[in-house]
């Protein structure tokens, strides 16, 4: 694959949205990037109107082809998808005599700035922080995730010992 620079012009790039509150959850990153996974789905589904009789979004999702979108066997998929299922991220729930499942992905409800959002509303958020200039100081702070769950190999050798992680930044930067 070739790449280049990227230039002020620059279309922007295809991207998965990771939300923040998985950074402080006790799961394995297997887990976080295919929960980042069925949310981008699950965001298609409600567009296409997948919705329960109770009203709740659904998405079919396949092991088969999830394995293959992350890059990772059948079971560590089926390890992850049961991690989401024990946090509470995941339901899944059987689509019917031969069909495949329904997964339901959930948000926590009690999430700081989580608020229900129109597309034309995002439309308008997306203009108004491109439009934004960085300020000429800079504040510079550490983000502390908390504990980061180790590879289950580990943890067999390292009863409960987790490593912490800080993330220092910049003001107007990303981690």
């Amino acid at each position: 694959m070739k790449y280049e620079y990227m230039k002020e012009s620059e279309q922007m790039l295809q991207y998965f949205q990771f939300p923040k509150f998985l950074l402080k959850l006790r799961i394995s990153q297997t887990a976080k990037f295919l929960y980042m996974i069925l949310y981008d789905r699950a965001r298609i589904s409600r567009k296409n109107s997948w919705i329960d009789k109770y009203g709740n979004v659904y998405l079919i999702f396949p092991i088969e082809e999830l394995s293959a979108q992350i890059g990772k066997c059948k079971s560590s998929v089926k390890t992850a998808l049961k991690e989401l299922d024990d946090v509470g991220l995941l339901v899944r729930r059987s689509g019917g005599f031969s069909k495949p499942n329904h997964l339901y992905v959930k948000i926590p409800s009690d999430e700081i700035g989580l608020q229900l959002v129109e597309n034309k509303a995002v439309e308008k958020m997306v203009a108004t922080e491109s439009e934004k200039q960085p300020s000429s100081g800079r504040k510079n702070g550490c983000a502390g995730v908390g504990n980061v769950a180790p590879s289950k190999v580990t943890e067999k050798y390292k009863r409960n010992k987790y490593h912490e992680v800080n993330y220092c930044y910049g003001e107007g930067e990303s981690l």
